[in-house]
């Protein structure tokens, strides 16, 4: 079959009639299914809504209460003594130098020395060069 064979049989196909029943029973089943969609939307979110509030109920129910122990009075308070600072060393009349570090001999630069590989295959028009 040909495209232009299928093209005549979508005409003469677009050219027949739908069967009320046909129509009636499509219609049905799509206004069947919008129903179930919309149900079970209503269903998830009414259980949202108990969840939500089983856990605001817990967090009221289950706060902490107040203290029942009685208020007691506080006293003056007490003043803190103040004690003479502690003595200070004197320090030495002569200044103390540090010990001097040990020198490091620095490492000799490396000369860098072009590097280059030539490895031949088995086809001689295949060479593979690796220069650095």
């Amino acid at each position: 079959m040909n495209e232009q064979e299928m093209r005549e049989l979508f005409r003469e196909m677009r050219d027949e009639p739908v069967p009320a029943d046909s129509l009636t029973r499509v219609r049905a089943s799509v206004d069947r299914r919008i129903h179930e969609r919309l149900w079970m939307f209503v269903w998830k979110s009414a259980a949202a809504l108990v969840v939500a509030g089983c856990i605001v109920g817990g967090f009221l129910l289950l706060r902490p209460g107040k203290a029942s122990q009685p208020v007691r009075k506080v006293s003056a308070p007490e003043i803190a003594q103040v004690l003479p600072p502690a003595e200070i060393p004197a320090l030495p009349a002569t200044p103390v130098r540090p010990t001097p570090r040990p020198k490091r001999a620095r490492p000799r630069p490396v000369e860098a020395v072009p590097v280059s590989i030539r490895i031949e295959t088995p086809d001689p028009d295949v060479v593979i060069l690796l220069v650095n």
